[in-house]
């Protein structure tokens, strides 16, 4: 039986789910008599991680719907909203479930985290638990930060010790100076050790080169990924498709995950799911599968012949063999807008479909994505980049071989960035949405997305306009909660 990191239920966390983010009402957290003891940081801390797992954020929808926005899926569901937002056809942001609450939610985590960041230091308690618990706080501020930064560009900066904070946007800048600061401080506070659910120094450094590529900071980027590399404490597995079971979900190719536990959030696997695998042929419980995003045969047809993530990644309806519920047979799925499914999460129902909540972590930072960024890093020192796609540098071969040749493929001597552009959008497809925003940073979306031809009525032709696109409208529902002093983003309706 797995073992499984608790998440505390906190009374006196943020307030309920039915408050706006925006109210200016304190948290309660900063109620002078609970910051004493080192029980109740520990407590204050597991509150901040709580709100990940909700179904809109990093524990479901959100999490799988971003992969939306790229060429590599779609929304299957109808959600209106957020499917016009994946088409760049929307004029504001007026999504009420998946968008709107991925912010909250991600935005309840950053209260929080700044909360136990205001409060934990000057507590008396243990040297070592305190640094672990700030440095915590710290990577998972970072992380919802830099989740919605990614989208809207400036944020909201919280001060614990400053309710208007809350309802002012920050600079682009200055919002990714913050992540990059809070992972910095984070790199001074954990441990390679770490426990289940819990990030440790990879994560921290993982994430902080990821930051820095973000910014094109290429030097950093590289020194903070090799921090990781270097250290010996990470490894691919080496089998692709294992990555993504229960029994492989703690391995140290993930430098963190967000802990999951049956019957509970996250529920990423049945989200992916079709909900009519064999339509009639075997046994099955009809409907169980959410199919929300689902894969296009524009994705499906990009693999090279031989890449073994293809068949751990999508699987074609009467083409290919899928195991569900006891069952092995040529899939069916008659259901699905496209004939092509996501089956990367589907394992944990391979025998049986146990619970709609199968308990599988969130795999939301792998050791391959850092080995890319590694490789990117160098390309870019040295000649390559989006500019100059075809120029290969010999110096990135060894990370970026390491990725290619566990997926089967043969190892490339001098990769060039289409070699690269390649390898991210296999290696890390259906994991929240990285096609879009690597495509969206190297300039590169316009012509990616705008040559692709209709595919049904699921992926019609689209028109990406950097000048807009780049950013998502800001959520509007938060701007009319501000009285106007949260500001929308150039191009969308209501921007000033």
């Amino acid at each position: 039986m797995k073992k499984y990191f608790a998440f505390l239920v906190i009374i006196v966390a943020l307030a309920s789910c039915g408050k706006d983010f925006l109210n200016n009402e304190p948290h309660e957290f900063t109620d002078a008599v609970f910051w004493k003891t080192a029980d109740q940081a520990e407590s204050a801390l597991a509150g901040v991680y709580s709100p990940l797992q909700d179904e809109e954020a990093l524990g479901g929808e959100d999490w799988c719907g971003m992969e939306a926005f790229s060429d590599n899926g779609y929304m299957n569901d109808n959600y209106s909203d957020y499917i016009s937002m994946t088409e760049f056809k929307a004029t504001q942001n007026i999504e009420g479930d998946l968008d709107r609450w991925a912010y909250v939610s991600y935005y309840k985590t950053i209260k929080r985290a700044g909360d136990v960041l205001a409060n934990v230091p000057g507590m008396t308690m243990d040297e070592a638990q305190k640094q672990r618990i700030l440095g915590e706080a710290n990577f998972l501020q970072a992380f919802s930060y830099f989740q919605l930064a990614a989208r809207y560009g400036g944020l909201p900066l919280y001060d614990a010790k400053n309710s208007a904070s809350s309802l002012v946007r920050a600079t682009e800048e200055k919002t990714w100076e913050v992540i990059e600061a809070d992972l910095v401080a984070a790199t001074g506070q954990l441990a390679w050790d770490h426990k289940e659910g819990r990030p440790g120094l990879g994560a921290a450094y993982g994430l902080l080169a990821k930051v820095y590529a973000y910014r094109g900071k290429w030097n950093e980027a590289k020194t903070a990924a090799e921090m990781v590399i270097n250290s010996n404490r990470h490894a691919l597995h080496t089998d692709y498709a294992a990555v993504f079971t229960m029994e492989n979900e703690n391995i140290s190719e993930i430098l963190w995950g967000l802990g999951a536990r049956v019957g509970e959030y996250p529920i990423t696997p049945v989200l992916m799911l079709p909900n009519n695998v064999w339509n009639g042929t075997h046994p099955e419980p009809l409907g169980e599968g959410w199919r929300l995003v689902s894969a296009t045969n524009a994705f499906y047809n990009a693999y090279q012949a031989g890449d073994t993530r293809k068949a751990a990644t999508v699987a074609k309806r009467g083409v290919d063999v899928v195991t569900y519920n006891g069952s092995t047979d040529v899939l069916q799925a008659p259901n699905n807008q496209s004939d092509v499914v996501c089956i990367k999460y589907m394992s944990p129902y391979a025998e049986e479909y146990s619970s709609w909540a199968a308990g599988l972590n969130v795999p939301a930072l792998r050791y391959s994505d850092i080995l890319l960024i590694d490789a990117e890093a160098i390309m870019m020192l040295n000649g390559g980049g989006p500019a100059s796609r075809t120029t290969g540098v010999a110096a990135a071969a060894v990370p970026f071989n390491l990725v290619r040749t566990r997926a089967g493929l043969p190892a490339i001597a001098s990769p060039n960035f289409n070699n690269l552009m390649y390898e991210r959008k296999m290696e890390l497809a259906f994991e929240g949405g990285d096609r879009h925003f690597d495509l969206v940073r190297w300039g590169l979306a316009a012509e990616v997305y705008n040559s692709l031809p209709a595919e049904g009525t699921y992926k019609p032709v689209r028109t990406f306009n950097p000048a807009i696109h780049k950013l998502m409208p800001y959520p509007q529902r938060e701007i009319d909660n501000s009285g106007g002093s949260i500001t929308q983003n150039p191009g969308y309706s209501g921007a000033r």
